[in-house]
């Protein structure tokens, strides 16, 4: 027989029904958001730090791998670590070995590999996995203005990284044909579909607004 799943608290059957309807400390709020990005399956007095009689505390129970949360998800030390971890393993998929990359950036593999979960041994070496699952930031053109979106996987992440280098050639050549291909949408971490700026009037506009143009940025820092 499958065991039902507790409510989240006296009140509220989840914890979006606890979070949309919560009135109080925001400080207290986002501590409880924080927690139970780690542990999704904990009730609030357990995050709270006063579980209820056969509840377990919250460092018993089981925490959701920090690759697999969300950017929003992340403490501003997560936040550091994964862009690194980011940062090597783009450099890993470029040819760069995972202790050389890891060095560079001032950041342990083992860190790496915790962070990102994209990396598996073949023949005593680490290698990366040709695509992987992990969120984050990516800066893009959409509806006349500069935004930065957060995804979901690398699949995703490349197809933005390749628009973003049409882009930066359309501003340098003035050819238009290199827009064509982005034409269809793509969707963000939530499921959300968006699409790419190709109006060459906005891109310019949006390229002159700026003091910099060019995407000199993958992930958002």
């Amino acid at each position: 027989m499958e065991r039902k799943k507790s409510n989240f608290s006296i009140h509220y059957k989840t914890f979006e029904d606890w979070l949309n309807n919560f009135k109080g400390s925001e400080s207290y709020k986002n501590r409880i958001i924080r927690l139970h990005s780690k542990y999704p399956n904990a009730s609030l007095s357990q995050l709270r730090g006063h579980p209820k009689a056969r509840e377990r505390i919250v460092s018993q129970l089981k925490e959701k791998p920090v690759y697999k949360r969300s950017w929003s998800e992340l403490t501003r030390k997560e936040v550091i670590l994964r862009e690194k971890s980011l940062d090597v393993l783009r450099k890993v998929r470029n040819g760069q070995s995972l202790s050389k990359a890891s060095k560079e950036l001032h950041i342990k593999p083992e860190t790496v590999i915790k962070h990102t979960n994209a990396f598996r041994k073949s023949k005593g070496k680490w290698v990366a996995k040709s695509q992987d699952r992990i969120s984050r930031i990516m800066n893009v053109y959409k509806n006349g203005k500069q935004q930065w979106i957060e995804i979901r996987d690398s699949r995703t992440a490349s197809k933005i990284g390749k628009y973003n280098s049409a882009v930066n050639q359309f501003l340098r050549t003035g050819n238009e044909d290199v827009l064509k291909q982005f034409k269809k949408p793509f969707k963000d971490s939530k499921g959300n579909s968006h699409f790419f700026e190709t109006d060459p009037d906005k891109l310019y506009e949006i390229a002159e607004s700026q003091e910099e143009p060019e995407f000199y940025e993958i992930y958002k820092i």
